[in-house]
């Protein structure tokens, strides 16, 4: 239960600062502002998500079942993401700056905030390290400072400047400070210099190993961030700002969402890794904490949403109050599908998982182009949640077939030795 409070004061001082800096940016900026800012932002997520190639979740996994391999997972997972980093930066920002229909401002600010979501996935793939090996205390201290650090960096900035450009920067001086931290944290259990001096056949090896869970993480994290693209583009910028404002409010319940996978997948692992009996037992608790916490946040959204629209964001987002129902829908059933993918994950099932996000994804995509035209932002949330059932049918197949061949296989042997 300590590593559950420990990690449930990290990811509450993470949902506080993102809701916070939320209704800052939104209330002060106006619709059309925060829906280039929110295009910005889900651009650079899904190329920090694309330059983590899974590193993060294979090595939560990999540190968690051989914990005394830490220093040497993590120095060339992050040698590994360097190597992806530095080619995206000389791609990207040439072409923000000189190739995208921007405004000089719109150019710069965008440049600032993708580097600044590039360090902050550098310390989030850090800290990796201090979950798989139980010190969630260091994690804690780390967020919570530098969260608090980050909301005065983007009040001060509105309160000077109040332009995309002072957002901007705000946002990329606290993400450097975080991960700086994160990286001095980590030098207390890994030299450094062994980040730089890692050989190309342990790189090699941690981008093969990484490979189906980058493939895993792409396409979980990127079919989530396009129904923010697909808004701004079929209903335009204003409309993502809307929208982009309550689907914000939602990604507050993602963070609890990966503080019980942060838990649960080293410890899954471990008892897979030693053929522990209870394997059953366990998928079956982490499923019950999912579910119980996803109707939590589905009667919250439902309930306090409107509230936060009427009395924080004010009347230019009115039309957000048209959203809570399918977004209350659409967060119960993600955590029902999230509780069944962290079992997937732990059981080393990439391919299972990969096949239901790309499914999902493609029938959500075509359902986003097809019916947002027709009935507006209205329809994206409800598109969402189809997507989300759809997920959850083909994880709860797969998990089921996996534990019935696990509890035929044990079985077997116990009827060999009966026989005889």
């Amino acid at each position: 239960m300590r590593d559950h409070a420990l990690m449930g004061v990290t990811t509450a001082a993470r949902t506080a600062v993102a809701l916070g800096t939320l209704l800052i940016l939104a209330r002060t900026l106006g619709p059309t502002d925060f829906g280039f800012i929110s295009i910005v932002i889900t651009w650079s997520t899904i190329v920090a998500l694309v330059t983590d190639y899974g590193f993060g979740m294979r090595a939560l996994r990999d540190i968690g079942a051989e914990r005394e391999r830490a220093g040497e997972i993590m120095s060339s997972s992050l040698a590994a993401k360097t190597l992806l980093v530095i080619p995206a930066c000389l791609v990207l920002v040439p072409l923000i700056l000189l190739g995208l229909d921007l405004t000089t401002e719109e150019r710069i600010a965008a440049v600032l905030f993708l580097l600044g979501q590039l360090a902050f996935s550098y310390g989030d793939l850090t800290l990796t390290v201090f979950r798989s090996i139980g010190q969630f205390q260091r994690e804690t201290r780390i967020v919570v400072v530098t969260a608090l650090l980050h909301f005065a960096l983007i009040a001060l900035a509105i309160l000077l400047r109040n332009d995309v450009i002072a957002v901007g920067l705000a946002f990329l001086v606290s993400r450097l400070i975080y991960a700086a931290m994160a990286l001095g944290a980590l030098s207390r259990l890994v030299h450094l210099g062994s980040i730089l001096r890692s050989t190309r056949q342990a790189v090699a090896q941690r981008f093969a190993s990484s490979t189906s869970f980058a493939v895993d993480s792409g396409a979980t994290n990127i079919f989530a961030q396009l129904d923010v693209i697909l808004v701004n583009h079929l209903a335009g910028r204003e409309a993502a700002g809307i929208y982009f404002a309550g689907s914000r409010l939602l990604q507050g319940a993602v963070p609890f969402s990966v503080l019980l996978a942060s838990v649960h997948i080293p410890r899954f692992a471990h008892r897979l890794h030693t053929g522990a009996r209870d394997l059953l037992r366990y998928g079956a608790r982490i499923e019950l904490e999912y579910v119980v916490l996803g109707l939590i946040f589905a009667l919250a959204f439902y309930f306090i949403g409107p509230l936060f629209t009427n009395h924080f964001l004010g009347p230019d987002y009115a039309e957000l109050n048209t959203l809570w129902l399918a977004f209350a829908c659409f967060t119960a059933a993600r955590f029902v599908a999230a509780g069944l993918g962290v079992q997937l994950m732990a059981l080393g099932t990439g391919f299972l998982r990969t096949f239901g996000i790309i499914a999902s994804g493609v029938i959500t995509v075509a359902c986003y182009w097809w019916f947002i035209p027709l009935y507006g932002i209205q329809a994206a949330p409800w598109v969402s949640t189809l997507g989300m059932v759809v997920l959850t049918i083909i994880y709860g197949g797969a998990v089921s077939s996996i534990y019935r061949r696990q509890r035929t296989s044990a079985e077997a042997p116990t009827m060999r030795t009966g026989s005889l």
